[in-house]
């Protein structure tokens, strides 16, 4: 069974985490044995298998196996560094991971390929917030992120994440 779509650019909560780094989230969903056990065997013939090591990626990372599913990410970009979902959902586990200035890292490569990718504006913006503690960073990404994307599926959710962080920011 093939996952219907293979690398997915993660949204990442806006609320804040806890100190692991997890959201509070539903437990994971049941881990497919067997689709991992043949994308393993599929990566042993062929150690550079773009749509395996992207899909071991997201299941490890739905497994909420973050140190996994960051190496099997970094082994894809190997493969295609031009991949800029898979870029984007590896920010997203090294954010998981507590990993956030390798985070930024990640996104920002991602934006100097494609500056407008809505998920990697509005995933920015969260490592920003609640990562680096920096709301004025993590506006600045949003309000990019609806200047470029008005249409965005969470617009009116960003943009009252937006007016909120101006009205904490004005607060003495």
């Amino acid at each position: 069974k093939r996952a219907p779509e293979i690398v997915r650019a993660i949204p990442l909560p806006v609320e804040p985490v806890s100190a692991a780094g997890q959201a509070s989230e539903p437990p994971p969903p049941p881990l497919d044995t067997a689709r991992v056990e043949l994308l393993q065997s599929e990566l042993k013939t062929n150690p550079r298998n773009f749509e395996a090591l992207a899909e071991l990626g997201n299941i490890h990372f739905d497994q909420k196996n973050f140190a996994e599913a960051t190496n099997m990410y970094k082994k894809a970009l190997d493969v295609r560094p031009d991949a800029l979902n898979v870029r984007t959902d590896l920010g997203t586990a090294l954010f998981y991971a507590s990993r956030y200035d390798e985070a930024i890292i990640e996104f920002t490569k991602s934006l100097e390929a494609n500056p407008t990718n809505p998920q990697t504006l509005f995933n920015l913006g969260v490592v920003l917030l609640h990562g680096k503690n920096d709301p004025q960073g993590a506006l600045e990404y949003w309000e990019k992120l609806i200047a470029f994307n008005p249409n965005y599926p969470q617009a009116t959710f960003v943009k009252d994440q937006i007016r909120l962080l101006k009205e904490q920011l004005k607060k003495p």
